[in-house]
This record gives structure tokens, C-alpha cells and sequence, in this order.
């Protein structure tokens, strides 16, 4: 695949995974091996996926992710994002505050077989904790 056919697949993963909340389409996406490292120890496989998102629409309504830029080489993807969403029920104990909270981050895609093989993470969750009224500055 092309790095334009690369950048399609990851502009898809956030426009209908997160943006449209289409769990589903997670099957098409991701490949049956896929690991996300944005946790210890890594989450592996698409129900785990699943479970990540379904876990965020659990606490918020109205998620948008926008990508800021979008850089391909190879099999690499990397999209630096900002995310929206409405914290509308409790999330990871912290009870709802109707706010919208944004926080930023940048994620490197590892692609194979125009699915998504690993995800490196890297986001500003101290920002978010402290939206939703947990670590104070």
C-alpha cells in the first residue's frame, strides 16, 4: 500500500471509530493481531479495542478527534489529534461534570495489510484528569 493509502485507513479509524462511534468497524480496521501500547502492559487484539472505545462512549457523548497533521513513511502513520467530548457519566470514578474537556496527544500507527498492527500513544492525560476534577496543578 501507498503512504496515501496508509494516511486513508488512519483518517478512517478516527472519522468512524471515534467520531461516528462505529465499534464495529474496528473488525475492518485492525488487524486480528493489533496492540496498542498506550497501556502497561499493552492491550492486544480488536475486542480489547473495542472494549478501550466502548469504555470512552461509556463516559462521554459528543467525541470528536481532529487531526492536526498527518505524516506517513512506509508502514508508519503518525497523526498528532486533538479530542473533544462531553463528560456526560461517570468516567475511571470521576463522576459527571457536563463539561466539555479537550485534551491533545500524538499517535504513531504501525500498518500491515492496510490494517492497523500497533498504536503508540502519547497524550496529555494529566490535563484531562484534571478536567474532569482529579490532579490539581
Amino acid at each position: 500500500m501507498s503512504t496515501e493509502e496508509h494516511k486513508a485507513v488512519v483518517r478512517r479509524f478516527y472519522e468512524e471509530a471515534f467520531n461516528q462511534g462505529q465499534v464495529a468497524v474496528l473488525d475492518d480496521l485492525l488487524a486480528p493481531e493489533y496492540r496498542d501500547f498506550g497501556a502497561t502492559p499493552a492491550r492486544e487484539g480488536i475486542e480489547a479495542a473495542k472494549a478501550n472505545l466502548l469504555g470512552l462512549q461509556a463516559g462521554f457523548d459528543q467525541i470528536r478527534f481532529d487531526i492536526k497533521d498527518l505524516l506517513a513513511e512506509g508502514d508508519r502513520v503518525a497523526v498528532r489529534w486533538t479530542g473533544r467530548m462531553l463528560h456526560a457519566r461517570e468516567f475511571f470514578g470521576f463522576p459527571a461534570t457536563q463539561q466539555t474537556v479537550t485534551f491533545s496527544g500524538i499517535s504513531i500507527y504501525v500498518l500491515q495489510a492496510g490494517r492497523l498492527l500497533e498504536t503508540y500513544p502519547a497524550q496529555d492525560l494529566h490535563g484531562l484528569l484534571q478536567q474532569l476534577g482529579g490532579h490539581r496543578s
